[in-house]
């Protein structure tokens, strides 16, 4: 039986640097409130939460009508992240049954380029596009907010 010693090479490892990791949460939904179609128009929610409308849309009291609002902490320790930036989508459909409606024109607050060190929350804003007689629904959707954590 042949035995083959060889020797042992024990080398420093290179230091193991563990990425932080962002977690984005929606802790509030981006609602418009109740509304007529009328003549259509749009419905204007700015990333604070006032809604305004243009054209022939009528809005009514009653419902709620808010920003989306999202957390954004560091994943495990739950403080602020640090450097992020978000990109808001072009577009989204609302949809109710087969009746849909559009929303772009999306602003956040603080704005969608960069967020700076030590944001913690975001606010979304869009304008939905409500065509004339549009049909009645409770219309809901998705949309996609990507923030970048550096």
């Amino acid at each position: 039986m042949l035995l083959l010693l060889l020797p042992l090479l024990l080398l420093p490892a290179a230091p193991l640097h563990a990425a932080k990791i962002g977690n984005v949460a929606n802790t509030r939904a981006l609602s418009y409130g109740r509304f007529v179609a009328n003549t259509g128009g749009t419905i204007i929610l700015n990333a604070a939460g006032a809604r305004s409308q243009t054209g022939g849309v009528v809005l009514l009291a009653g419902g709620t009508f808010t920003s989306a609002a999202f957390s954004l902490t560091e994943s495990g320790t739950g403080k602020s992240v640090g450097f992020t930036t978000i990109t808001l989508p072009t577009s989204a459909t609302m949809t109710s049954g087969t009746n849909t409606m559009t929303i772009s024109n999306f602003v956040s607050d603080p704005a969608n380029t960069v967020l700076g060190t030590g944001k913690n929350s975001v606010q979304v804003g869009a304008t939905l596009t409500v065509v004339p007689n549009q049909a009645p629904g409770n219309y809901s959707g998705n949309f996609v907010v990507t923030v970048n954590y550096q």
